[in-house]
């Protein structure tokens, strides 16, 4: 049951296409016949799936492929982790009618959109996100970039890809950690846009059960409609596409924080979500029912729910106030006003914030 999504922005328009088997399958002929291309492979893809990407690659007549792996972690999206893959275009002889592929979760995806907006300022790029947390959120919107000086994607460029694939085959090697990450995403989604998706997803969750493949596959798509529609209209995050930073800006912060070192991305969204969505109850805004809800989803699906004991607030503020959604030096917070609507909140008081992460 293919599912497709047609994204148009500004910049580019281009189709996400979801289901199972497709790099084993799909013909990329249309976009690569007779180019040089590069795949730069996420290292916690399993080299099966690279083999049969390649095999589709040269079966679309290219004229050569290559591959690079990278280091997947956030220490290593930097300068000096993407240097590596300039250094291979740049030897190889790339040119202005290549393209490069990025096959693997989300740091991955950023990195390789980020060097091909930039290489000869800008050349061909194909995403496969191999991730769940990359399939609904990171290889959708093209946004890409790197991090800088203890800041979390503050050096990169919007760029749109030409495709998208979505093989949920890719998700069976997934750790269940990982794949809970991608769940974050989605429960997102859900929260900001589509209150029958949240339903769907406590029906599910709550009850100790698991998403079918075909489920799986429905529950991408709506997902990612709701990110398309938004980037679609506001491709650089100058109005309603700020909603999708929902529990982000407590997230990054998180993320950023030294005394919870190891805190996955996945895992720091979701907490993020709890502390936004309990600022949107201290906002009154959404009900303390609608609020345990919420609770309950997240927790259901195996994301934290509580501030660790060993968690610095001082670090933690610190991490916030190097966030890149301060705008004329206000931070912004995206709140609920109740489940399946979203706003923009600036302004609040230091206490409120601080009241907020009281969990």
């Amino acid at each position: 049951m293919s599912k497709s999504i047609n994204i148009r922005t500004q910049s580019h328009s281009y189709e996400v296409l979801i289901d199972e088997g497709l790099i084993k399958t799909y013909d990329f002929k249309w976009l690569v016949q007779g180019k040089q291309i590069l795949i730069v492979k996420d290292s916690n893809v399993p080299i099966e799936i690279l083999k049969d990407l390649e095999k589709s690659l040269n079966k679309s007549e290219v004229s050569e492929v290559f591959h690079i792996e990278i280091k997947t972690n956030e220490r290593n999206k930097s300068f000096e982790g993407i240097m590596p893959i300039y250094a291979l275009l740049n030897e190889k002889k790339f040119n202005r009618d290549s393209l490069i592929i990025g096959l693997g979760g989300g740091i991955t995806t950023d990195m390789a959109g980020f060097v091909a907006s930039s290489y000869l300022r800008g050349i061909d790029l194909i995403q496969i996100p191999t991730t769940l947390l990359a399939q609904v959120d990171a290889a959708i919107g093209g946004k890409t970039g790197i991090n800088f000086s203890g800041s979390k994607n503050n050096i990169g460029a919007f760029y749109q890809p030409e495709l998208v694939l979505m093989d949920t085959s890719s998700l069976e090697s997934l750790p269940e950690k990982d794949f809970t990450a991608g769940l974050a995403e989605i429960i997102k989604h859900s929260l900001i846009a589509d209150n029958n998706l949240f339903q769907r997803l406590e029906n599910t969750f709550l009850n100790g059960n698991s998403l079918s493949e075909e489920e799986l596959i429905q529950v991408i798509y709506e997902s990612s409609l709701i990110k398309a529609f938004i980037v679609s209209n506001d491709e650089k995050e100058k109005g309603d596409r700020a909603l999708l930073n929902f529990g982000h800006t407590y997230g990054h912060a998180f993320e950023g924080s030294q005394s919870l070192n190891g805190f996955s991305h996945g895992e720091a969204v979701g907490l993020g979500m709890i502390c936004a969505s309990n600022l949107s109850l201290l906002l009154g805004n959404i009900s303390q029912e609608e609020y345990e809800r919420i609770i309950a989803l997240i927790k259901s699906v195996g994301l934290p729910f509580e501030i660790p004991k060993d968690f610095n607030v001082d670090e933690f503020m610190q991490a916030m106030s190097r966030d890149k959604k301060i705008l004329s030096k206000k931070l912004r917070f995206i709140t609920l006003k109740g489940i399946g609507r979203a706003e923009i909140t600036e302004n609040l008081e230091e206490d409120l914030i601080l009241k907020s992460i009281s969990l």
